[in-house]
């Protein structure tokens, strides 16, 4: 192994003078330009960062406006349950037993929305077109102008994001 030996200095050669930034133009640019890139990268992070988290909250949102049609489908479908009061009994058990299934497939579907942050839009309340859509007008003398009459679709928010407004019939005394 060799052994390292410092350089020995050339009289004849100039030393390197260390000059200050000031004294430097060049080197100013040079700092100047890499704290940018410090600015830039540590900018960059951040905006990763909040993306990563918009992502993983609203990864779902897809998926659920493509849900949204069957859902739908079946409160409509909840609405108009039979009566089975007139049936005899051992169809009357069959068919209760099945409402009941039914109503436990409605429960867990509210669930699993209300854990993802899935909320129905409230449509008991004055018009609001952020969270509504009117898309009629009828007159309701008993209730106030721009209240809702009735919703025609319910509407859904993903957490703050409406994924869906909510269709109603707005009331309009004129």
């Amino acid at each position: 192994m060799k052994d390292k030996k410092p350089k020995k200095e050339n009289p004849d050669q100039p030393k390197e003078e260390i000059v200050p930034e000031a004294d430097c133009p060049k080197c100013a640019e040079y700092i100047a330009g890499w704290k940018r890139a410090i600015a830039d990268y540590e900018n960059l992070k951040k905006q990763t960062a909040e993306d990563k988290k918009n992502f993983t909250e609203y990864a779902h949102e897809q998926l659920l406006n493509d849900l949204l049609p069957a859902v739908d489908q079946f409160e409509t479908a909840l609405k108009f349950l039979p009566d089975i009061s007139q049936l005899p009994d051992p169809h009357k058990k069959q068919i209760e037993n099945w409402l009941v299934g039914i109503k436990a497939v409605n429960q867990l579907w509210e669930q699993s929305f209300n854990e993802i942050g899935l909320i129905k839009i409230p449509t008991d309340c004055e018009f609001d077109p952020n969270l509504h859509t009117a898309i009629s007008q009828e007159s309701d003398p008993e209730q106030p102008d721009g209240a809702i009459l009735r919703t025609v679709q319910t509407g859904y928010k993903l957490k703050t994001k409406v994924l869906r407004p909510a269709k109603v019939v707005v009331n309009s005394i004129t």
